[in-house]
């Protein structure tokens, strides 16, 4: 493998083309000069989730100031899978791995739900969306996942577009394996994963789930997964069959 041509990645809002200045806010410089430690003269790499992946330089380097000059592509924007998590919010520490781990999995969307046995009532959005952006600067990703309030189940639900293929993972499923379904499902451009808290999802959950069309119930196995490996899980066999694993 040959090396990478930076020593550091950063998500930046700003346009990026050649010869362009980037201009970093007072967050990004303190990681930049204090944390990381980098001095005038290093390579970075910029992305915004629109023009692809930039390499940079930088010419001035202060806690509260850096300045980028952006010198050429290294990677130009693709399309990414369009996937949004519905999930059920559980301890702080297990949301921060479900938000960390979906974002390298893929997900495009990130919506929180309040269902009949979630435990928290309150997020911090704020944290959820800058563990999403340190994920996908990590991960290499060209965007970030948008990441949304909590609401309630149903009205996540009605909020889906008749067109995007819902993966329901009930975990009282028996018989239908995850491979069977997902295997055979015609390709979609817009895709959903919902999985639920611990504890599962009450009957009524289930049938209100189940009574959505373009809404496809899997199996995860026989063991009773927690609420963040159920979500790990199905993100993998959905990327393994029909997502941009291929």
């Amino acid at each position: 493998m040959f090396p990478k041509p930076y020593s550091l990645r950063l998500y930046v809002p700003s346009d990026l083309g050649t010869d362009l200045g980037v201009v970093l806010d007072k967050n990004q410089s303190h990681y930049v000069a204090t944390v990381m430690r980098r001095v005038e003269g290093d390579k970075v790499a910029l992305f915004n989730g629109r023009d692809g992946e930039w390499l940079g330089r930088l010419q001035e380097v202060h806690k509260n100031h850096c300045l980028i000059h952006v010198t050429e592509q290294l990677r130009p924007q693709v399309e990414e899978p369009d996937i949004e998590l519905l999930f059920s919010p559980v301890k702080k520490i297990q949301t921060g791995l479900i938000v960390q781990k979906a974002t390298e999995l893929g997900v495009a969307s990130l919506q929180p739900v309040q269902t009949q046995r979630t435990n928290t009532e309150r997020l911090r959005e704020d944290k959820m969306t800058l563990q999403a952006l340190e994920a996908a600067e990590q991960c290499e990703r060209l965007n970030v996942p948008t990441v949304h309030g909590l609401i309630k189940l149903e009205q996540a639900l009605a909020a889906l577009e008749p067109e995007r293929t819902l993966i329901f993972c009930n975990e009282r499923l028996t018989g239908q394996s995850a491979k069977d379904v997902l295997a055979h499902l015609a390709p979609a451009e817009k895709w959903a994963v919902v999985t639920g808290p611990e504890g599962g999802f009450t009957d009524e959950e289930i049938d209100l789930i189940s009574a959505r069309p373009n809404t496809h119930a899997i199996s995860l196995g026989p063991r009773i997964l927690r609420a963040e490996t159920a979500v790990f899980a199905c993100l993998s066999l959905l990327q393994a069959f029909q997502g941009d694993w291929n």
